[in-house]
């Protein structure tokens, strides 16, 4: 039996190691925090889990029926949700009303189709840190938190879409 030793050649080592030292396609070199995964029951009934949504870009829209600037983000991110839907693209309103009539009564008015999610015991908002309404919260398809927006003038609006268009094409 015969049993040789390969070597390998420096060549093949430099190869390796230029390979290795490549940057990491930006989905996964994305840094940021993993968002925290929740289960929250929609105004509608359903239950809905954000770990669901893993390969999409979400939206999670935290929003409250006493807060006026609320309802123009949630026209705004119905009108993004009708936009990018068939490109991976799902929006999730976070309501921290009370009364879930409210946040139907809301829903209604605006004419969002996307889960309004019922967060009266504030958990899931606590987990999000969120302090001021509205917040906009953007997750990757590997469930990394990318970008977090407040009330969004005109200025910050085109920073949003482009974050949201850099999301979809990843």
């Amino acid at each position: 039996m015969d049993v040789r030793i390969h070597r390998r050649r420096p060549a093949a080592c430099v190869a390796l190691t230029l390979a290795l030292a490549l940057p990491l396609p930006a989905a996964i070199a994305a840094e940021g925090p993993t968002a925290p995964d929740f289960a929250l029951r929609s105004a509608a009934g359903a239950n809905h889990r954000l770990s669901e949504h893993r390969g999409e870009v979400v939206a999670i829209v935290f929003w409250a029926s006493w807060c006026g600037e609320c309802r123009r983000e949630l026209e705004r991110f119905e009108r993004l949700r009708r936009t990018y839907a068939n490109a991976g693209f799902v929006v999730l309103g976070v309501n921290l009303d009370k009364d879930p009539a409210q946040a139907r009564s809301i829903a209604e008015a605006v004419g969002i189709g996307y889960p309004v999610l019922l967060d009266a015991s504030k958990d899931v908002s606590s987990a999000y840190d969120v302090n001021e309404l509205p917040l906009v919260v953007l997750v990757d398809r590997h469930g990394v938190v990318r970008a977090r927006h407040d009330a969004l003038d005109e200025r910050e609006e085109r920073g949003l879409l482009v974050s949201l268009r850099d999301l979809i094409d990843e």
